[in-house]
């Protein structure tokens, strides 16, 4: 397939396309038979130019119809907007929707579009807005209202809030860029009541009106999808293409985000591999057949978890992108890992050869078929002036596409129901949300439905299924916290388990009762899936509520090492080392997490230097006392860290004797951290006793060098005096030289002029440099150069 493709499509460097648009697009009907698929699959066009053009996003609605977004003001901000929204039928059923209803006109630089709860909801920054059509006949009922303002939109063009996707929490989710920063609330919020957002997934819920994030990070992502088990991924536009998105995760790369300051180190993306040679994105433009080879690029949009039922078995659950430079869609596979999952690189799925072919949303169909929005442009998303004139939408079916007769808005509560164990998730999701719809409106009876749905939830139905009904029960008022207990008590699968946790923790503080359940199941639970929802929950809780459920969780040995698991916990125990850090170092050293422990040190040494002259950190000292070695490990490589950059902090009470202590260790990694420590502190002994141990014949070479690099580092007072006396030790003589480099002393030329002549080859060199490393210095050398003291050829 790959070799067919390479030779269908010209090698076009996009530069070229971008300056003077290259080659002309392929008609649509000569695009989709260019197209490769998997055999057995066919790509039929189901719109295109001029019914739409410049499809940035488009959905269904619960008739099957498609309802598109135009955005005609791409590329510039104006204050009069031209985006349009249209609506697309397939009368007939052959596949084509060959009916247009402009819907309405006005919006600017839209990027996401849904439809649910009676209208559309649109983004369009600053604003998010509903557009109503409670009666569903293709016509607002009234202008746009405004949900949520504060969308950035002035600093970037292309790394916005972008894209929609129903959770099966009932919740909109979307993406967010990071380089147009929102500061988000209802119209008329002050500033210091909004939240702000700067990356990641952010969500919205429909009828109670509330907006927070769900997750913070990665650069621009651009699609939300949701797989069986309803665990939320999204695309990545630029680095590592795909993130497994957990509620409360802090993502890579970090990229200066305050709300991350604290997380030290974020989540990596879930996928294994990059659709691109070398690591470095910048250098992925443009068709080499390396890069083809690979997937085609770094710029990525559309996220899809294939659950149409329609595609044979292999493809469920595979995630679907586009892959914008490389004109295709990639596929990965995922792979439960731990907490996680693990994102292999599958086949690609789709390779277009219209030259034009960019990849903007992929959804699941109506009749269970793929569908994708072609941008139909040259360049990338930076494209200065897009061609305003073509777009495209294909289907894409394993063998005829069928056809969609469902009509769901006309079936009762009941029929609704029975569809949640329907294969074709776009069934499951459209009637999940009428009834979630249904339910919000007064004097709903849901007593047969709930009677249904809570009998799929206890049958013999694969998990999957069993989740459908939890969601639906929870969406239309069918739970309440002590039916989820009783499911997260005794239920026997861990998704079900962890969902409990998270629809227990959406809008309210759980009881008393629930927190001692969760904090018994954090000890005891095996289930790596369940820890992690008690890790995400746990940030929704107070913090003086946390304590019991992280002490449980921090008692996992086994979850040291998982991709999720020791992150996911930081995040909701950094909190508590502020609040109380005597108790949080004492968790941190009996807990079996050393990631923990690493940050909780680093996390009080900053807060406590934070304080300037009030500055304490005799507790570091006491735990170094108490803990064992591999917890001191951890708590002198957190110190260290959180103490970077600074020369002298007041010697801690207590510190002589853990150093003491430190020095019997038999891990010279303890003993040099515990040195470094000590020199910030100016520990007189300390100080000593390193002097000596690098003065010392006694002393291993290594031991000897380690004090000697410490004593450096930290410019102990009278340095190059004590250096001096050194430069004609033998073992350590190179350390020396390298040294004196780091301190200004006239006498240094010098003194190393003076014993060059007895140095080896390598110890010249590092002379040498030394000499070169200051103006000042440089000019003894040149001299000794002169009189042939120092040769050039050294």
């Amino acid at each position: 397939m790959r070799t067919y493709l390479l030779l269908l499509i010209p090698v076009i460097p996009f530069g070229m396309l971008a300056a003077d648009r290259g080659p002309k697009p392929l008609t649509p009907n000569e695009a989709v038979k260019a197209m490769v698929v998997p055999e057995g699959f066919v790509a039929t066009l189901a719109a295109c130019e001029p019914d739409i053009v410049q499809p940035i996003s488009f959905c269904f609605d619960d008739r099957g119809r498609m309802i598109v977004a135009e955005a005609f003001n791409y590329g510039t901000w104006q204050a009069k907007g031209k985006d349009r929204i249209v609506i697309l039928e397939d009368t007939d059923g052959d596949g084509r929707y060959e009916k247009r209803t402009l819907f309405y006109e006005g919006f600017n630089y839209i990027t996401g579009i849904e439809v649910g709860f009676g209208g559309v909801w649109v983004m369009s920054p600053p604003n998010l807005y509903f557009v109503p059509d409670r009666d569903g006949d293709g016509k607002p009922d009234g202008e746009p209202e405004i949900v949520f303002d504060g969308f950035g939109y002035k600093e970037s063009r292309h790394n916005l809030a972008n894209g929609f996707n129903w959770g099966p929490d009932g919740w909109l989710y979307f993406g967010h860029g990071r380089t147009s920063p929102s500061d988000v609330g209802i119209l008329g919020t002050p500033a210091g009541k909004r939240t702000h957002c700067d990356g990641g997934v952010a969500r919205i819920h429909p009828t109670r009106r509330v907006f927070e994030n769900f997750a913070d990070g990665t650069t621009n992502p651009w699609g939300v999808a949701f797989d069986d088990f309803g665990q939320c991924f999204v695309s990545n536009c630029v680095n590592p293409h795909l993130f497994h998105m957990i509620q409360g995760g802090h993502y890579e790369p970090w990229r200066n985000r305050p709300a991350s300051q604290f997380a030290y180190e974020r989540l990596a993306t879930c996928a294994d591999h990059l659709h691109y040679p070398g690591g470095k994105w910048q250098e992925s433009r443009g068709d080499t057949p390396e890069v083809l080879a690979m997937g085609g690029g770094h710029a990525h949009c559309g996220t899809l978890i294939y659950l149409g039922g329609q595609f044979p078995a292999e493809y469920r659950g595979s995630v679907f992108m586009c892959n914008v430079h490389g004109r295709r869609i990639n596929r990965d596979v995922l792979k439960r890992k731990g907490s996680g999952y693990v994102a292999g690189h599958g086949k690609d799925f789709m390779l277009a050869g219209d030259p034009w072919f960019m990849g903007v949303t992929l959804r699941n169909g109506p009749n269970g078929s793929v569908f994708v929005s072609d941008w139909s442009d040259t360049g990338e998303c930076h494209t200065p002036k897009p061609d305003r004139a073509s777009g495209r939408i294909y289907q894409i079916s394993y063998g005829k596409p069928p056809k969609f007769e469902l009509k769901l808005p006309e079936m009762s509560d009941l029929e609704l129901a029975k569809l949640q164990t329907d294969k074709n998730e776009w069934l499951v999701e459209h009637s999940r949300r009428l009834l979630q719809e249904r339910a919000a409106k007064p004097g709903w009876n849901g007593k047969d439905v709930h009677t249904i749905l809570r009998e799929m939830l206890a049958g013999q139905l694969d998990p999957g299924r069993r989740l459908r009904a939890l969601w639906a029960l929870h969406v239309s008022g069918g739970l309440d916290e002590d039916k989820l207990l009783a499911l997260l008590l005794n239920d026997g699968n861990e998704y079900v388990r962890g969902w409990s946790i998270q629809l227990m923790c959406e809008e309210r503080e759980p009881s008393d009762t629930t927190l001692k359940r969760f904090a018994e199941l954090a000890a005891a639970h095996r289930s790596p899936v369940v820890r992690l929802y008690l890790a995400a929950a746990l940030q929704r809780l107070p913090v003086k509520k946390r304590w019991d459920i992280a002490a449980g969780l921090l008692g996992h040995a086994e979850d040291a090492t998982d991709a999720n698991l020791p992150l996911m916990i930081w995040y909701a125990f950094e909190p508590l080392v502020v609040v109380d850090p005597l108790f949080a170092l004492g968790y941190a050293i009996t807990g079996k997490i050393p990631l923990v422990r690493q940050y909780t040190a680093r996390r009080f040494v900053e807060s406590e230097i934070a304080r300037g002259e009030k500055a304490d950190l005799t507790l570091i000292a006491k735990s170094l006392i108490v803990a064992a070695d591999a917890g001191r490990r951890d708590l002198l490589a957190g110190a260290r860290e959180g103490l970077r950059g600074r020369k002298s902090v007041p010697l801690p009470n207590h510190w002589p004797e853990a150093h003491a202590l430190m020095m019997q260790s038999e891990d010279p990694g303890i003993r040099e951290s515990a040195n470094v420590l000590a020199v910030i502190f100016g520990d007189p002994v300390a100080l000593a006793n390193l002097k000596k141990t690098a003065t010392s014949a006694n002393a291993t070479p290594a031991d000897r060098k380690s004090a000697l690099e410490t004593l450096i580092d930290k410019r102990i007072e009278g340095l190059p005096e004590f250096l001096f006396g050194l430069l004609n030790d033998k073992a350590v003589r190179l350390t020396v030289l390298r040294g004196l480099a780091a301190v200004p002393d006239e006498r240094t030329p010098e003194r190393i002029l003076a014993v060059y002549a007895d140095l080896n080859a390598e110890e010249k060199q590092a002379a040498i440099a030394t000499l070169a490393s200051r103006k000042e210095f440089a000019f003894m050398l040149l001299d000794a150069v002169e009189k042939k003291l120092v040769r050039t050829s050294e």
